[in-house]
């Protein structure tokens, strides 16, 4: 063996001639190699004026007395540079930059960079230094932690596991601004699992808990983002006083409680699922001050207003008071939000109009710019809403039914018949009848008869009928007057009932 293992260093041959020549080449490579420091890496053309022992890792592409040596170590001895092809396991420092470098036998990397594993360590700080209590520290701008890809070796999946010792101990995240606490998620002396606030870092308060043996979750502060209240009555399309059965609906005419035919009148029908149909324009005006008790504002005026349906199958384009917006189609709630002018203090019409006929289910339009879970209301609630704007005289019995309120004749030519309201309507209404005709005998169909209980006789009417609100009506409150062209048999001021056939009905409307 001519040569070292390791550092390649000469060996003195026996009975070699000037063996101080192989022995000072051996301690000059011992004196470059040994505590190795180079002046920089990735040389790749030597320096003009080279000092003594100065010492280089070679880059790649060498050119001049560096040329056919990339990779190697560059060493000026005697005027003269000579090199050293590295070996797996070497250290070098590099003064340019301060970094220690270890070689794998294929390329010089940073310590940093080449440990497999680290066990053990009682410490561990990045960029700062770790002390007894946070044994492991790091200053820095962005951490990552990425999945190791089944193809290199993993399964894909990144689970983050924190483990406490008992339910008593706090397992948490921390979250601060100069060091001092202002939220908190985890197992927080419990292993019920918690989010909590603080403004100072001393008062806590529990914004959101999570019980394990239920999933229950409670808001021991409130919950502010709860389903908001919808703006629309019968949003679903469910309360029909109307009978309406769908179908053809002109221009300001109502169907639906609340819902009126818009510009060109269109087709709605509803599923026995709430799916609406629509083919044309449909709308419905927001009473401003229903919006000031929904909302606790005196009008929408400047408001953000959000609508939303569910599952369109086509592009909706809605008019929102002044405001044109498109709700897209697709699965689940879509919305879309608009800002109201600041003149737009009264009360405000919502408009459906499709270009092509559109299903979608539920409506709800709602203060502020993103759109909150839907939230049925109760069906009976929901009626009374509508009643406020359109009611039917309540009746009793069946086919002929009776005006749940008596009559009087109180001229030879009058009926009059005082009506208490259960539900105040929204301002004093005005009469809708079903156009039905007077008989003097049990009606059937749209008729309607009067029978004096006073002469045991069904009221003959002679000349034309008319039916008017006798003087000013109230929200409260209607006298209906029946008035004869001519007159009515019976006894003046006898009492009796209104008697209605099966198409027939009497009603109240205050629509806006």
């Amino acid at each position: 063996m001519s040569s070292t293992p390791h550092l390649a260093l000469p060996l003195i041959a026996a009975a070699q001639a000037q063996k101080h020549v192989t022995h000072n080449e051996a301690l000059a490579s011992l004196d470059a190699l040994i505590q190795l420091a180079v002046k920089e890496r990735g040389r790749t053309a030597p320096p003009a004026s080279p000092e003594e022992g100065d010492r280089f890792l070679l880059g790649t592409n060498a050119t001049g007395a560096f040329a056919g040596q990339e990779g190697k170590l560059a060493l000026f001895d005697l005027g003269l540079w000579r090199f050293f092809s590295a070996r797996a396991g070497w250290r070098a420092y590099v003064e340019a930059e301060g970094k220690l470098l270890i070689f794998d036998g294929l390329q010089w990397k940073d310590v940093g960079a080449t440990p497999e594993r680290l066990d053990n360590l009682e410490r561990l700080g990045i960029g700062t230094n770790a002390d007894a209590l946070n044994r492991l520290s790091a200053k820095l701008n962005a951490a990552l932690f990425a999945a190791l890809a089944a193809e290199e070796g993993g399964t894909g999946d990144l689970r983050f596991v924190l483990d406490k010792a008992a339910e008593a101990n706090v397992l948490s995240q921390l979250y601060q601004r100069g060091f001092s606490g202002r939220a908190e998620t985890g197992l927080i002396g419990s292993d019920d699992f918690s989010i909590r606030v603080s403004h100072d870092g001393s008062l806590w308060r529990d914004a959101l808990v999570i019980d394990r043996a239920t999933g229950i979750a409670s808001f021991p502060s409130g919950l502010s983002n709860a389903p908001r209240a919808n703006l629309l009555v019968n949003a679903a399309f469910i309360v029909n006083q109307r009978q309406f059965a769908g179908g053809l609906l002109s221009a300001g005419i109502y169907g639906f409680d609340r819902w009126k035919g818009g510009p060109g009148g269109c087709t709605v029908n509803r599923a026995t699922d709430g799916t609406i149909t629509l083919a044309g324009a449909i709308e419905q005006v927001i009473d401003v001050a229903q919006a000031a008790a929904e909302i606790g504002a005196a009008h929408l005026a400047g408001a953000t207003l959000t609508l939303s349906v569910e599952d369109p199958s086509e592009p909706l384009p809605v008019l929102i008071g002044s405001k044109a917006a498109t709700i897209p189609a697709g699965s689940g709630r879509q919305a879309a939000s608009v800002m109201l002018d600041g003149a737009e203090t009264g009360n405000i019409t919502l408009r459906l109009q499709p270009a092509a006929t559109c299903s979608f289910k539920r409506v709800k339009l709602e203060l502020g710019a993103q759109a909150t879970p839907w939230s049925a209301p109760s069906p009976d609630i929901e009626e009374l809403r509508c009643r406020r704007t359109f009611q039917r005289l309540a009746m009793t019995g069946a086919s002929p039914a009776i005006l749940g309120h008596l009559g009087q004749r109180v001229a030879a030519n009058a009926i009059d018949f005082i009506c208490p309201l259960s539900l105040p309507m929204r301002a004093a209404p005005s009469i809708v009848t079903s156009g039905f005709a007077w008989v003097s005998a049990p009606p059937a169909g749209n008729q309607v008869g009067f029978f004096s209980n006073s002469s045991a006789i069904w009221s003959v009417l002679s000349g034309a009928l008319t039916v008017t609100t006798l003087g000013s009506a109230s929200p409260s409150c209607v006298i209906l007057r029946f008035q004869a062209g001519t007159s009515f048999t019976g006894a003046a001021g006898g009492i009796g009932n209104l008697h209605l056939g099966s198409q027939a009905f009497i009603a109240l409307q205050a629509e806006l």
